[in-house]
């Protein structure tokens, strides 16, 4: 098999309609892909829409799993995937028909370990002026982390691992096992401190280890974006606070790394030494334009989610080794022996 493609899901069967039907347009010979749907628990109609979208593919698999969190999707359906590249794609995005063709290209040169394409933002509804403030140029060509946009060109470039996001995320199957395997990424609401820097977390360490990553144009999806998500400031909330956990959660695995002789729990005080109350207060801002003009009451979001996340996983940390096991783990790739936090293990029914 040449070419594995994984969605993790959980109770949006209408989205993940969307991305199967785009699926089973690609312009390639089905026979050397497989197409792999994790769902994580979902109580709607994804079982009936995975047994129906099933069919029109000759490799398809469908793995349940109740465990909360993106984890558990990418690292159940990983094994059971036997593709050299491997596409872990949202349940909200459709690729283009050429999407599968330019995603095997990337990695014809063995020192490519990660690759990405365009990631296009299509609207139920037109957003609100102020979230320009959010679309950002570099040398390479556009971005939004609000959006999940990517447009870098219609060449072939070498860009940093930082822009192969979940959307649309290509990867070598060695490179991934080597980093092992993917942190934390998104989870429920009621357990969203248990997140960490998931995708973006394991491209930088591809990337330690000496691969290159490549964006392809061709290899390009969609992102839809309803009404409720674009428009809402509870996304804004939503994302700022994670953006939140996720500086602490990379700072107290970088303060453990750089200490081994401490204990865990000894790491607390060290925190402050490392990071400044500015620093922690500007989280998140570095997505924005820095002559920013958005609305009052968003600016507040902006200059204070991300301080509550951090010190909410702070707090966590500090109180509870169970957590800060989570936090620390070398590896996430053994799901039964990573989920073993009550929070985490589902209740008998």
């Amino acid at each position: 098999m040449e070419l594995s493609i994984i969605i993790a899901t959980r109770n949006r069967a209408q989205s993940l309609a969307k991305a199967l039907d785009a699926l089973s347009q690609l312009a390639i010979s089905f026979d050397s892909i497989e197409v792999l749907v994790a769902d994580n628990g979902s109580s709607d109609a994804t079982a009936g829409i995975c047994d129906m979208y099933g069919k029109m593919f000759p490799h398809f698999k469908y793995i349940f799993d109740p465990r909360p969190g993106q984890l558990v999707g990418w690292h159940r359906a990983l094994p059971e995937s036997s593709g050299e590249v491997l596409a872990f794609i949202d349940d909200d995005v459709r690729p283009t028909p050429g999407w599968a063709a330019a995603a095997l290209e990337c990695f014809e040169s063995p020192d490519i370990g990660l690759a990405t394409g365009k990631i296009i933002p299509e609207f139920e509804e037109k957003p609100p002026l102020w979230q320009s403030d959010l679309v950002l140029s570099n040398q390479w060509g556009m971005w939004s982390a609000l959006w999940c946009m990517l447009d870098f060109g219609e060449e072939i470039i070498e860009i940093p691992a930082d822009f192969v996001w979940g959307s649309n995320f290509l990867i070598r199957r060695n490179a991934l096992i080597d980093a092992g395997g993917f942190h934390p990424g998104g989870m429920p609401k009621h357990l969203f401190h248990f997140t960490g820097d998931g995708d973006v977390g394991v491209g930088r360490l591809v990337e330690q280890n000496g691969f290159k990553t490549l964006y392809h144009p061709a290899a390009a999806v969609a992102h839809d974006l309803p009404a409720a998500r674009n428009s809402s400031p509870d996304e804004i909330q939503r994302w700022i606070f994670g953006e939140g956990l996720v500086t602490s959660y990379v700072l107290m695995r970088r303060l453990a790394a750089a200490h081994p002789e401490l204990k865990p729990e000894d790491l607390i005080p060290l925190v402050a030494e490392t990071i400044n109350p500015q620093e922690i207060s500007n989280i998140g801002r570095g997505y924005l334009k820095s002559n920013s003009k958005i609305p009052d009451d968003l600016q507040i979001l902006f200059n204070t989610c991300g301080a509550e996340g951090f010190q909410l996983h702070q707090e966590h940390f500090k109180n509870d080794a169970s957590f800060r096991q989570w936090v620390l783990r070398p590896s996430y790739l053994d799901i039964d022996a990573c989920y073993t936090h009550p929070d985490l293990v589902p209740a008998e029914t």
